[in-house]
């Protein structure tokens, strides 16, 4: 219907204007253009408020949609910060409950080494005096060896038999009481020069077994007690330089980067400038990854604790080596090995090096087998009786 009265309209005004002057019909022109521009003009303007407002709404949309995005980011930081502080307060928790007991043991075990220590005083005090004693009944010997030489003189052996009894047993007892295999050979060696020189061939028995003891005997490995005793004392020594996990902080280390060239404010968009401020946010919150569980600093009477333990495990191995106790210094040792890595930085160099000093001393066998010395002398004893019931006889 509207295109139809749109023609008949014109066809009207087509004729109304032939009708008119000349005159009329250019004011009629001139007014119907005015009415032209006059309802083109607000449908340009309703046109652009329209643009205006689909980029606004584009504008906040985006705007929104950035900041969910970092308040999203911001939420996960945080909820996995509170995931490693709900950790170290765990650890923290399981560390203080290991050192109490670990205190306890330390007392336990402080009371068992101050009675071992009073054990070895009194083993030391009982040896001293089996020494004198020993000492006494050697110059006794020598002296009755002396007497004994000037009554029957060369042409009897039987001085030479004693001297050779004498250095046996002498030889058993350091063997027994002392593990003193240096000393044991020796008078072993004596004895068995003593019956060479008497020249009687009813010895030879016994210088046979004489010489596969002190063959057995050189055939055990000496040990150094007194240099293991000295890397022992040594370890104390330098158990206060090794570092406890969770004793440093950790050092954040700030790469170099290069400069980059200034830029205006008028120059950086919003989204820059979030970047900007994410990027300061990340320089500030620094996540460390480690291999070992999260472990809270520890407060310095409770390190006391941990050192002051380490070091009577050490004095326990060392004090069990110089009785050879073979099984109290390798649960010694290895209790020490085994809080070193529990509870001090095993990357240091100074823990690496107490480590390794620690297996090498656990390869050493501070108590090996003895052989038995006693054959020489049962057979110089029977000998020698066999002797005094033929001239007895006689």
């Amino acid at each position: 219907m509207s295109d139809q009265t749109e023609p008949d309209a014109e066809l009207e005004s087509f004729d109304s204007a032939a009708d008119r002057p000349e005159g009329e019909i250019v004011d009629a022109e001139v007014l119907e253009m005015e009415d032209e521009a006059k309802e083109k003009a607000p449908s340009g303007l309703i046109r652009l408020a329209l643009v205006l407002a689909v980029a606004g709404v584009i504008g906040v949309t985006a705007l929104l949609g950035f900041g969910y995005n970092y308040w999203n980011n911001m939420q996960t930081s945080l909820l996995e910060m509170n995931r490693i502080i709900t950790q170290a307060d765990q650890a923290r928790n399981a560390l203080q409950q290991g050192l109490d007991e670990t205190r306890q043991a330390y007392e336990v075990q402080k009371k068992v080494i101050d009675e071992q220590k009073a054990t070895l005083a009194a083993q030391d005090e009982k040896l001293s005096s089996e020494r004198e004693r020993l000492d006494r009944q050697s110059q006794e010997m020598s002296a009755s060896l002396d007497a004994v030489y000037e009554r029957v003189g060369h042409e009897s052996t039987a001085w030479m038999a004693a001297e050779a009894e004498y250095l046996m047993r002498v030889a058993n007892h350091r063997l027994r009481l002392e593990r003193d295999v240096a000393t044991a050979i020796k008078a072993l060696q004596a004895a068995d020069a003593r019956l060479r020189d008497s020249g009687d061939p009813g010895w030879s028995n016994v210088r046979q077994t004489l010489a596969e003891e002190i063959a057995a005997l050189q055939g055990i490995a000496q040990l150094d007690r007194t240099g293991l005793s000295a890397r022992l004392s040594a370890m104390v020594k330098r158990i206060n330089s090794l570092k406890i996990i969770g004793t440093e902080p950790v050092r954040r280390v700030v790469e170099a980067t290069a400069e980059q060239p200034a830029e205006t404010t008028e120059g950086k968009s919003f989204k820059t400038l979030l970047q900007d401020g994410w990027e300061g946010f990340k320089s500030v919150m620094v996540i460390r990854h480690h291999g070992k569980p999260v472990t809270a600093m520890l407060p310095p009477e409770q390190q006391f604790f941990v050192y002051q333990n380490l070091r009577l495990q050490l004095e326990a191995a060392r004090m069990s080596m110089l009785r050879g106790d073979r099984i109290l210094y390798t649960a010694s040792l290895e209790t020490a090995e085994q809080w070193m890595n529990d509870l001090f930085d095993t990357e240091d160099a100074a823990a690496q090096a107490v480590l390794s000093e620690i297996a090498e001393l656990k390869t050493i066998d501070i108590s090996p087998g003895l052989p038995d010395i006693s054959g020489s002398l049962v057979g110089l004893r029977s000998r020698m009786k066999q002797a005094d019931s033929g001239s007895g006889a006689q």
